[in-house]
């Protein structure tokens, strides 16, 4: 369907003439200033500077939609709200209906959908409009076209029922397969980090973004020995900052024990990774005394590589994206055998979880060592006085 990518481009047009424009075109998916702090939220807020005592109420309002108002949504999810939000204008500039979309009836989102319909998108690239223009309403607390208890989901099943279709197949990363990437000792230090962090990942179950997050000063050698309790040395936990949907960057602390084929033993390979790749953690680290927060100093555990002296691949500095989480993840399990066009970056959280839940481990402790959301209030609270329960997802590998 075609679409503007950026409708600002059409500000002047005379569809617009007479229209409040900020509602309809205010695009908030970047992240804000302290957003981009990462946790160092009082840092950024004192590079922005104070508007003092002679600022209106109006400034201070103002200042607080511009930096806190929209981390309601986290920056991925407002830039694909927005991306589906241009569709919307872009149709209504096409159909003259401008008027008519801040706020929506539900004839005209029924308008809408038909013409997407026509236009042969998919059920999830509808579903992903409707969604923007829900939280469009929401935002300027208007009534959105769907409403009531349940409606949405009777739309959604009437589009399904229309044009649903099996879901692409993505396979879990199985034990076996973790075993071998453990085995593998490629030359490639790309290859090397891929087959590291697609380990990792799977057995710690983590999402793609929290494996791009993490620091050298995530990986927590020998935290399990301050219980007190023997039997810990050589494990690790590996502090993952923020979770999806944590709105207290409370985190959590998956833990890897110590294999007992020494071939397998992934803490100590990590181990080996950091100090082959030089990715120490650096003087003024502050992940310890703030672990909400992103340290300033300390480099990725899995960055991006680059050309060093003698054309020889190094780390760099630059951490790797999602999307570049996800690939390596693919090529990680292509090179053992596996077919990689049916696996993807959410492999590894499904693997994990899917090796956990065949092993027998309980879902409350298998739910504190994924981080897994939605969370019951009470699991907030919860703090094993043991960690050996914290390892029986690692356990479930056989490693």
């Amino acid at each position: 369907m075609p679409v503007l990518d950026n409708v600002e481009v059409i500000r002047r047009a005379h569809a617009y003439d007479g229209m409040d424009l900020r509602p309809l075109l205010l695009d908030v998916s970047a992240p804000t200033a302290l957003e981009r702090g990462d946790g160092n939220w009082d840092t950024a807020l004192h590079g922005l500077g104070g508007l003092g005592l002679s600022a209106s109420l109006a400034q201070l309002t103002d200042a607080f939609n511009q930096h806190v108002w929209p981390a309601r949504a986290q920056p991925e999810t407002r830039s694909k709200q927005w991306g589906h939000w241009c569709v919307v204008v872009t149709w209504a500039v096409a159909r003259k209906a401008v008027e008519l979309i801040l706020p929506m009836s539900t004839d005209t989102l029924k308008a809408l959908t038909w013409d997407m319909l026509a236009f042969r998108m998919s059920r999830s690239q509808i579903m992903a409009v409707w969604n923007a223009v829900q939280a469009r309403h929401r935002s300027y607390a208007l009534l959105p076209p769907i409403r009531g208890q349940g409606e949405y989901t009777a739309w959604a099943r009437m589009l399904g029922s229309v044009m649903g279709s099996p879901m692409r197949l993505k396979f879990p990363i199985h034990k076996a397969v973790v075993a071998a990437l453990l085995r593998q000792r490629p030359a490639s230090v790309a290859d090397n980090r891929n087959r590291l962090l697609t380990a990792l990942a799977t057995i710690t179950c983590l999402r793609v973004s929290e494996v791009a997050r993490l620091q050298t000063c995530d990986l927590w050698f020998d935290h399990f020995t301050g219980y007190g309790i023997p039997g810990f040395d050589g494990s690790c936990a590996v502090h993952v900052a923020k979770r999806k949907n944590d709105s207290v960057r409370k985190g959590h602390l998956p833990g890897i024990g110590r294999s007992a084929d020494p071939e397998l033993d992934l803490v100590w390979q990590l181990r080996i990774w950091l100090a082959d790749m030089q990715l120490d953690v650096r003087d003024g680290c502050t992940k310890r005394m703030r672990p909400a927060a992103r340290c300033p100093v300390c480099p990725p555990l899995f960055p991006k590589t680059r050309r060093g002296p003698g054309r020889v691949a190094v780390a760099s500095e630059e951490r790797m994206s999602r999307q570049m989480v996800s690939d390596a993840i693919r090529r990680a399990v292509g090179s053992v055998g596996c077919s990689g066009a049916h696996f993807s970056g959410i492999s590894a959280r499904k693997g994990g979880l899917s090796t956990a839940i065949q092993a027998g481990v309980e879902e409350v402790v298998l739910y504190l060592q994924s981080g897994h959301g939605p969370e019951r209030a009470a699991r907030r609270y919860m703090q094993l006085l043991d960690p050996t329960r914290l390892m029986e997802t690692f356990q479930a590998f056989g490693l």
